[in-house]
């Protein structure tokens, strides 16, 4: 959930229960006021009749038969809510009255004083007051809400065009990172730390590619050098058989350091994403003219090649990188393949499937992609043809997969 999102969500879930908490309160604190109201002028009258039954005697009165029989408790008070029966335009029906009685000795007679007031009036006039305030209190949280809803849309926009910007930040663009400004003092704080960050990412990265050009470019001149002066000492007279044997292993380390060093620069060069180029390529022409490299290699281990392709399938893509994702896949499948196998090649406007028979995988398939792992224990094989495919289609956002199904490999590479 986003935070915008987030704060809105809260804000209307407090509102809410504040709501409700404020329209009790304003509901009894209004009803215990109007009650307490009501019982002072109860009070009064009933203070009122006792001194005209005192001071203007005879006054009329309604003896009460109960209160000759049970001998109450004099001068004492009774405030209670009642119902009183009542006929109002012929019609029949009981209304709440706050009522006071009292019971109080006058001229040495014992008094029952009754006074009422009727609460249908009070109940509606609370619940009109509550109503209204209700009413009130929600306007104001729904204006507050739209109102704190554009405030803050207005305050965030400059963070969701910075992150947008952020998304589309590479290290290889020589552009320097835009931040839009923003009057919000942890926002500014936050572009500038992102912009030195930022600059920093790309410094380095420059430095590292540099270094990574540099060291490559600078160890194939003294490797050219060894591998020259092994060859001159191989072809020297007087050679013993060891020191012939010896020179061999060392022109071999050589030949072996040299091509790792340029794979591993041409990883490098992937990962740096430094072939931008693309063009328009025929899978199947490039395909067909790898076939013809490894030719040899096929004929030598006697495999069947089929290759089936539903129509002419083109890519877009840098030529140098799928002529190596071509030639790994048919070098991988002609050095795991048995005698006398075979090897299956399937194009669609989808994906490219190559396939061929082997032995069952010795690890996992995920772990054929890493680098520096491989299943045979070839010498001249350093783990890394498949781990530059992957490379590679990282590089497109290709997804690549590995199966073995029925005594058969099977790399598919998904466009």
């Amino acid at each position: 959930m986003k935070l915008f999102e987030k704060t809105r969500k809260t804000y209307i879930i407090y509102s809410v229960i504040i709501f409700i908490i404020s329209s009790t309160v304003i509901y009894f604190t209004l009803k215990r006021v109007i009650t307490k109201k009501q019982d002072e002028k109860l009070l009064w009258d009933q203070e009122l009749i006792a001194k005209k039954i005192k001071y203007e005697y005879p006054l009329p009165i309604f003896d009460v038969e109960d209160f000759k029989s049970t001998n109450p408790p004099r001068d004492t008070l009774y405030f209670k809510d009642t119902l009183m029966y009542q006929v109002v335009n012929n019609k029949e029906k009981y209304e709440l009255y706050r009522e006071l009685t009292s019971v109080q000795t006058l001229q040495g007679k014992t008094y029952q004083i009754s006074t009422r007031s009727s609460l249908v009036r009070n109940q509606d006039f609370i619940l009109a007051i509550t109503l209204s305030v209700g009413i009130v209190v929600l306007l104001l949280i729904i204006t507050v809400y739209f109102v704190n809803t554009i405030i803050m849309r207005n305050v965030w926009l400059p963070f969701y065009n910075n992150l947008e910007t952020l998304k589309n930040f590479s290290v290889e663009n020589d552009k320097p990172l835009e931040l839009q400004e923003s009057n919000i003092d942890e926002f500014q704080e936050l572009n500038n730390s992102l912009s030195k960050l930022t600059n920093k990412i790309k410094s380095d990265f420059n430095n590292l590619k540099e270094f990574t050009e540099n060291a490559s470019h600078e160890m194939q001149t003294p490797l050219a050098i060894m591998q020259s002066k092994s060859e001159i000492l191989l072809q020297s007279e007087n050679l013993t058989k060891s020191q012939v044997s010896q020179i061999k292993t060392i022109y071999q380390s050589v030949q072996r350091l040299s091509k790792l060093n340029k794979t591993l620069l041409l990883l490098a060069k992937i990962e740096n994403r430094q072939f931008k180029d693309l063009e328009t390529i025929n899978v199947n022409s490039v395909i067909e003219r790898q076939l013809e490299i490894f030719e040899d290699f096929i004929e030598n281990k006697n495999l069947t090649v089929d290759m089936r392709s539903t129509l002419e399938v083109e890519i877009q893509a840098n030529p140098l990188l799928f002529d190596m994702v071509v030639t790994n896949l048919i070098s991988n499948a002609i050095k795991h393949n048995i005698p006398g196998g075979r090897i299956e090649i399937l194009t669609t406007n989808l994906f490219l499937s190559v396939s061929n028979t082997g032995e069952p995988p010795k690890m996992q398939s995920t772990s054929l992609f890493e680098r520096f792992k491989k299943e045979s224990n070839a010498s001249n094989s350093f783990g890394l043809g498949l781990a530059i495919v992957k490379k590679i289609c990282d590089n497109y956002n290709w997804n690549i997969i590995h199966s073995y199904v029925e005594n058969q490999h099977n790399i598919s590479i998904y466009f």
